[in-house]
């Protein structure tokens, strides 16, 4: 009967044995510790910008096995808890005997014997502490040691120790209690943080420093007695304080950072930005000082965003002026915000106009009443120009232009353009923005402002900004050529000529200032103002406003924007062998143009010049406005074959600007080349049609507005003729309402219905257009 037992209990030691064996050899759960880390926002530089809670409320940076351990630390973590750490199999049988005759001789547990792997055991599948609970430690351990290395063991126990409070690990520890990095540590408090995970709760700097600093110096002794510190350092370790407050994380670029975090790739991870610290608190501080002076307008908001021009890397991301300033909602990220864009899509039109073959810099564009049915753009300035060349028409961001440029290249195209280029807030279809697309029809946000600006300063090849070191959560995007390297380059020239704000004005006189392509826009009712602007190294965006959408009279791009610009740039690092944009020799061409309306000169024009334009754009349009005509020999009256006399008349050219433009010009002082008449007792008159009706066009709508006591008011007609002395006779639906010389304007009493306007002039040209009036109460 006892050799049965003896035989029995053999069994359930070798069954035991066996089901030890195959447990420890099945590979451990992977990973061990789940990855609920902190999520850690850092800057080009590894700084950290901002931390994130874990989804239990606790600091646990997340484990990067390329970051070496700390030497400092690993040796005092060794000698503090596991000094065979790299001798044993994850149990130190002799400690464990030594604990198990301690215990049982005190009556209870006075020491655990547990190595770093046991420690990593539990620290994964926490239990309380029993004997089974610490033999199932002994077994995982068995287990751990046999699937990882060494390094990677004590990286996990140094990453999940408890260090008190809601601080788990090394890394939050270190820059919680010291304010540094875990490789910045001295012995001393590299032997506070060895020793605190043993008992957080009891020796942590704020629930007893003093029990804290006897075991510090225990520790230290102990390095001491084993000569792996001098005495001289060990004396100064003694001296150092202990912590008495947990110090709080940066936060920096608040809004950038949780943009980051909120993305589920790359929550829980650390985060390696392009952003430079330095740059970053540079921006925010003129941010913050330029929003102080706008608020006292009542501008509250304030956003700013600097990438390097040829990497993309984006160096400074400013969404407000203040992310704690809950009155303001400087929570609201400004630089993703979609805004109106007001004038900034021009300089794309004019150099996409370019490639086009509509325009060059010195083309002249019509700057008169227009109307496109409903629509009638409107300069800023309520007044026209009457013709203008485009570089003064994108400089003085005039409106009419703009408009007119547009419907000539097509709303289409430059909508595909946008979209190409990294536009992501178009969301209606093309004919829903219509042609005010061009003048802040559309929204936009300040990251794809500076995406846009950037691809005009690299030769037209548009790409991404960075935000990531290496963006490996983003597919990469190749750069796509859409306008021109010569049409970039001229249009950057253009840009560059717009009058600087305040002080900035005459910045060409000082030898410090740098040249910068930029642009503002103002947005309908004085929303949103901006300012982008590009160098060969900086692009900058700036937005300025209120987020919740209120117009203010005081705000303008140029005067509320503009200055923070050139404050940033002005601050940024810049070399001198980066000043401007290299000229693009061998993708411009010369072309010949007229050298009074910019457009490709005819035998006509009298004088011309040769300019820089693309290469590779398409043909101009020949000079519509200089034409060869017959005069008398004093040049008194035109003629033609039909009474020119022989002898007595000669060919001339002169410059024939239509009547509407003619109109605007002379309304400005502008001396205009009148034209003679036709001789008058020639049997065919063939002089051009010199009369036009500028306002009401044909077809159109009118709706006329009420005064404050309800009574209609009247709407001014205009009329323009070439012939500043002819006088000008009005009819509407067949009445005469008078006649009008040289300012050819007059206001009329409308009523509800379809009307009937004609003008004559003195010798029998006329004009005559139909339209509509309907009524609207006066706001």
């Amino acid at each position: 009967m006892h050799f049965k037992k003896h035989i029995r209990w053999k069994w359930v030691v070798a069954i035991f044995l066996i089901a030890t064996t195959i447990y420890i050899i099945i590979p451990p759960e992977k990973p061990l510790f789940s990855p609920d880390y902190s999520t850690v926002v850092r800057d080009e530089h590894g700084k950290i910008l901002r931390a994130f809670l874990n989804s239990e409320e606790q600091w646990c940076f997340p484990p990067n096995s390329n970051d070496p351990i700390p030497g400092k630390l690993k040796t005092a973590v060794l000698i503090s808890e596991d000094e065979h750490f790299y001798q044993h199999p994850g149990v130190n049988p002799f400690a464990v005997v030594r604990a198990l005759y301690q215990n049982l001789t005190a009556g209870e547990v006075v020491s655990g014997a547990s190595t770093i792997t046991m420690q990593v055991a539990r620290l994964s599948n926490p239990k309380s502490r029993t004997y089974v609970h610490k033999f199932q430690e002994i077994l995982q351990a068995l287990k751990i040691e046999l699937y990882y290395s060494k390094d990677a063991i004590l990286r996990m126990y140094l990453t999940h120790a408890p260090y008190g409070g809601n601080i788990i690990g090394y890394k939050a520890a270190s820059l919680s209690y010291f304010g540094k990095p875990p490789d910045e540590l001295t012995w001393g408090q590299a032997a506070i943080l060895a020793v605190l995970p043993n008992a957080p709760g009891l020796v942590s700097p704020q629930s007893d420093p003093q029990k804290l600093r006897v075991k510090q110096k225990q520790l230290l002794t102990k390095l001491l007695s084993k000569k792996l510190i001098g005495r001289e350092t060990y004396d100064l370790a003694l001296l150092e304080p202990i912590p008495r407050e947990v110090m709080s994380f940066p936060m920096e670029a608040p809004h950038l950072a949780r943009s980051l975090n909120e993305n589920p790739r790359l929550h829980g991870t650390t985060i390696r930005t392009t952003i430079d610290g330095q740059t970053q608190r540079m921006v925010k501080n003129l941010v913050q000082n330029h929003a102080r002076y706008l608020q006292s307008m009542g501008i509250e908001n304030a956003v700013a965003l600097v990438a390097e021009t040829r990497s993309g890397k984006v160096r400074a991301y400013v969404g407000s002026q203040d992310f704690f300033d809950a009155e303001t909602q400087g929570q609201v990220d400004g630089v993703q915000a979609p805004r109106s864009s007001g004038s900034l899509l021009k300089p794309f039109l004019y150099a996409l106009s370019m490639d086009k073959g509509l325009i060059l810099p010195q083309t002249l564009i019509k700057d008169v009443p227009t109307y496109y049915g409903a629509f009638s753009p409107h300069n800023a300035d309520e007044s026209y120009r009457g013709i203008v060349p485009a570089k003064q028409a994108l400089i003085q961001s005039l409106n009419v232009p703009a408009v007119r440029l547009l419907y000539a290249y097509g709303i289409y195209p430059f909508y595909t353009f946008l979209q190409d280029a990294g536009v992501s807030t178009l969301f209606r279809k093309p004919d829903d923005y219509g042609l005010p697309l061009i003048i802040g029809g559309s929204e936009v946000t300040p990251w794809d402002m500076a995406r846009l600006f950037r691809g005009l300063a690299r030769e037209g090849k548009f790409a991404p900004l960075q935000i990531l070191q290496k963006d490996s959560t983003e597919k990469k995007q190749n750069a796509r050529r859409l306008i021109s390297l010569g049409a970039s380059y001229l249009t950057l020239n253009i840009l560059k000529e717009l009058h600087r704000p305040g002080s900035e004005f005459y910045w060409q006189q000082y030898q410090n200032q740098w040249p910068i392509a930029w642009k503002t826009g103002t947005s309908y009712g004085q929303r949103d103002g901006w300012a982008v602007g590009v160098s060969p190294q900086w692009t900058i965006a700036i937005w300025v406003g209120n987020f919740d959408g209120k117009g203010n009279a005081n705000l303008s791009g140029a005067r509320s924007a503009g200055p923070l610009l050139f404050d940033i740039f002005n601050a940024l690092p810049k070399g001198a062998s980066h000043a401007w944009f290299e000229k693009p020799t061998a993708d411009l061409a010369q072309v010949e143009i007229c050298q009074e309306t910019g457009f490709l000169a005819s035998p006509n024009c009298p004088k011309t010049e040769k300019v820089d334009a693309p290469l590779f754009m398409e043909t101009l349009k020949v000079c519509p406005y200089h034409q060869r005509i017959f005069v008398t020999n004093d040049e008194k009256y035109q003629v033609c074959s039909l009474c020119w006399e022989p002898g007595n008349y000669k060919q001339v050219s002169r410059l024939v600007y239509p009547p509407d433009v003619v109109q605007y010009l002379r309304e400005q002082g502008r001396i205009i080349d009148e034209l003679p008449p036709h001789k008058p007792d020639c049997p065919g008159q063939s002089e051009q049609h010199p009369l036009a009706i500028v306002y009401p066009r044909q077809n159109a709508k009118l709706w006329v507005p009420r005064d404050f006591g309800g009574e209609k008011e009247q709407v001014m007609f205009r009329v323009a003729h070439r012939d500043k002395n002819r006088k000008i006779y009005w009819y509407l639906d067949q009445h005469y309402l008078g006649a009008t010389q040289d300012k050819n304007s007059k206001p009329v009493d409308l009523a509800s219905g379809w009307h009937t306007l004609e003008v004559v002039d003195e010798i029998g040209y006329t004009a005559q257009s139909r339209f509509y009036v309907g009524a609207r109460q006066k706001n």
